[in-house]
């Protein structure tokens, strides 16, 4: 390794010195979420989030600095123990501040992060359906009747739900999944980890059968604000690729607080 980048990389204050740096941006972050009410924006959101890349390079500095305190042990280095120390000492209290205040936020102030329910209120004179919150019906393989085949469940969170459906005896092999979007403006809904969840394969044996439970996700709007939601059963066929909706219903929906 270059001797000059080695002295640098080596010096007790530098990898501290980023993670407080680091923190103190994230604690500005939070405030101005506190601050900022319903307008907050997307991009910040995902910086104060937890899973985001802010979040990950601070867990990384954190492991690095303890790596090095230990180094600085094991090289005698006592300048650089006490000086190292006292400096990860504030960079480590500043995050466990920022990882309070992100949590008490989040605890009073989440339903500010979202408003998607509240800017789609449900229309009048439309109708829907309610998730069930019991067991799944009786439904479709004793009828011709199509809107008993998609039936959606509640799950074990709001905005968690599960989808069953009875599989016509009309369709080749293929797969089927859901796709939703909410009803007043048309705005697709979590499309790939919808897609992606609820997918299934349909064989010859699943004909005339209902599918296995699928849990899947609506990550738009709050816990407690409902909106519309029309869910569509799609099909695509595994023989010529070909796309076709077998089925719809509407359903009042709200969102999975993460």
């Amino acid at each position: 390794m270059n001797k000059s980048i080695r002295y640098y990389l080596l010096k007790w204050w530098l990898w501290p010195l980023v993670l407080i740096v680091l923190q103190i941006i994230q604690f500005f972050i939070i405030r101005k979420c506190h601050n900022v009410g319903t307008d907050v924006p997307a991009s910040v959101i995902r910086v104060v989030n937890f899973r985001d890349p802010i979040a990950i390079i601070s867990i990384i500095l954190i492991i690095a600095n303890l790596c090095l305190w230990i180094y600085y042990i094991i090289k005698k280095q006592g300048k650089a123990i006490s000086g190292h120390l006292a400096l990860m000492v504030i960079a480590l209290a500043i995050c466990l501040w920022n990882i309070f205040s992100i949590g008490v936020w989040w605890m009073f102030a989440g339903d500010l992060v979202d408003d998607f329910g509240r800017k789609h209120p449900i229309p009048e004179n439309v109708e829907y359906n309610e998730p069930l919150t019991s067991a799944y019906t009786e439904r479709g393989d004793e009828s011709g009747n199509s809107d008993t085949w998609l039936q959606i469940k509640n799950g074990g969170q709001g905005g968690i739900y599960q989808y069953t459906f009875y599989v016509p005896q009309d369709i080749e092999n293929g797969e089927i999944w859901l796709e939703c979007y909410e009803i007043t403006e048309n705005i697709q809904l979590s499309s790939k980890s919808i897609r992606e969840r609820t997918l299934q394969k349909i064989t010859q044996d699943d004909k005339g059968k209902i599918t296995s439970p699928k849990e899947f996700s609506i990550y738009e709007g709050v816990w407690g604000e409902f909106y519309l939601a029309r869910i569509e059963v799609w099909f695509q066929d595994s023989a010529t690729h070909t796309k076709q909706k077998l089925s719809e219903k509407v359903y009042k929906v709200e969102g999975w607080m993460r």
